[in-house]
């Protein structure tokens, strides 16, 4: 274990008890013996993973390349996933909206949203990575660099988009969304879901590792924003293993990435996406966390 690594226990249930299961670019990933979360365990320092999330490279991964690039495509699809799961917003009477994505990247979301509401409606993009952050501006996006914190404006929706696998806390996450949330307000989230993922051969392409630290399950997801103060308005679930999928995780691993391959529409491994409301805050993680700041 390197001088700047760090042993945790399991980030949802706290139970120091887990086994291996998978290895990727000399970092491994277990799974409590309790709850089953998966996650990195020894996994990169704090201080590694800013340095990572502002230069846009992992040195703990061997120089894994985190900047990707901006895709087109998927604002079209955000924006299909949006028409589903807020068809309430978007009536001929479109009401003036509040809405920050976290984690923006270069975006996509962000250009989504904006293209469903009202044109007065405020549409923010929240970004660590300054490049990603340019990018989306010289868009014509409105984005703020950093993280959430006490100058983050309030607004009445937020969504937190592929970025859970990043995120080491993801309890004070969501105390934090709850922070800039006017009451009330909802959250989208969409993250991998490995309800029915046994082993990983049954996980086709990479783990990303140690740029992602920990892999959820439905049941994991719902659990933390329950305990945080959230209700589950809707879940929607993605199958990702299609033809485009297997024609891309071919090429990886012809170029020699560690990707394990399967055959289109064979993988239990699904996306989700879930939308969950701001409860009052009466018992909850965030309460807990709000009485040990005042002790």
């Amino acid at each position: 274990m390197k001088n700047d690594d760090v042993m945790v226990n399991c980030p949802y249930c706290d139970s120091d008890d887990a086994k291996y299961w998978a290895e990727e670019r000399g970092w491994k990933v277990v799974r409590c013996l309790h709850c089953r979360y998966l996650y990195v365990n020894p996994r990169p320092s704090l201080m590694m993973r800013n340095l990572a999330t502002e230069f846009g490279t992992h040195a703990s991964g061997g120089n894994l390349d985190i900047s990707e690039r901006r895709v087109g495509r998927k604002v079209a699809l955000y924006r299909q996933a949006l028409q589903t799961m807020f068809s309430d917003l978007w009536s001929s009477n479109r009401p003036v909206i509040s809405w920050i994505d976290i984690g923006a990247g270069y975006g996509e979301m962000a250009e989504a949203v904006k293209s469903l509401a009202h044109p007065n409606s405020k549409v923010i993009g929240l970004e660590p990575m300054l490049p990603k952050v340019l990018a989306a501006r010289a868009m014509g996006l409105e984005m703020i660099s950093g993280y959430i914190d006490h100058n983050t404006p309030k607004c009445q929706f937020a969504s937190a988009i592929n970025i859970f696998s990043h995120i080491y806390d993801f309890d004070h996450f969501l105390c934090s969304v709850r922070d800039i949330l006017e009451e009330g307000g909802d959250l989208l989230i969409e993250t991998g879901d490995m309800s029915n993922v046994e082993s990983r051969e049954q996980l086709p392409g990479e783990l990303g590792l140690p740029d992602h630290v920990a892999f959820a399950s439905e049941e994991h997801l719902t659990g933390f924003l329950s305990r945080n103060g959230f209700k589950v308005i809707s879940v929607q679930h993605i199958r990702e293993d299609n033809l485009i999928y297997f024609m891309k995780n071919t090429l990886k691993r012809l170029v020699g990435r560690d990707v394990v391959l399967s055959l289109p529409f064979s993988s239990p491994y699904r996306s989700i996406r879930i939308r969950a409301r701001k409860l009052p805050l009466m018992t909850s993680t965030c309460l807990d966390r709000e009485s040990s700041k005042r002790t």
